[in-house]
């Protein structure tokens, strides 16, 4: 499939068949996913994927658990049981990649020295500079989406699990630092994408 035709056709799969990923399919999803640019060349980035029926199981109860927490105090238990549902449809995927970002150290420390003596601490200098560390992230997950169109394959970025973020960094036991920033089921897809209505090139480009 050529690069444009991956982008122009590539939508979010929310259901997909149970035919297992192989593992060298999977390693490519990841190798394209960390040929991606990133902030001061830090690679801010780590991946785990989740192949595992039971772990996949585990995952979804730690994000429903995360979720009744957060949401608790919202006494609707049909509007929880909807958020739940939504929160957790990854369970059907033969593979779930787990997305965290980890601590991206600026290449200049004189610019970190500036900031510092302004008051600054490294999230709010990195916030004044775009934030760069998810930006890295977003290109990391949007390479790992084209190669997943690209093998025929359908996925879905989820960022709403991470209300349970404490629940799933825990279930993982992932390092001190590591953040989890997206969930993303994998698998072969279920059914044909619809239309995607696409705002014009007028609304949003101009060229001066």
């Amino acid at each position: 499939m050529e690069l444009f035709d991956a982008i122009k056709n590539r939508r979010s799969r929310r259901k997909y068949l149970p035919d297992p990923i192989p593992d060298e399919d999977i390693e490519k999803l990841i190798l394209s996913a960390t040929s991606a640019p990133s902030g001061c060349n830090s690679q801010c980035w780590r991946f785990i994927a989740v192949k595992s029926p039971e772990k996949i199981e585990a995952l979804s109860q730690a994000v429903e658990a995360g979720a009744r927490k957060f949401y608790g105090r919202i006494n609707d238990e049909q509007f929880l049981s909807n958020r739940i549902r939504h929160m957790t449809f990854f369970k059907k995927a033969p593979l779930v990649i787990l997305v965290f970002m980890t601590e991206m150290p600026y290449y200049d420390s004189r610019v970190t020295e500036y900031y510092a003596s302004l008051g600054y601490d490294k999230n709010e200098m990195l916030s004044r500079l775009g934030n760069p560390d998810i930006l890295s992230i977003g290109a990391a997950v949007e390479n790992l989406l084209l190669t997943a169109e690209e093998m025929g394959l359908g996925a879905c970025w989820m960022n709403d699990p991470i209300i349970a973020r404490d629940e799933v960094e825990k279930l993982f036991n992932v390092p001190n630092g590591h953040r989890l920033m997206s969930v993303i089921p994998v698998g072969k897809p279920a059914y044909s994408p619809r239309e995607k209505a696409m705002k014009e090139l007028s609304e949003v480009f101009e060229i001066i």
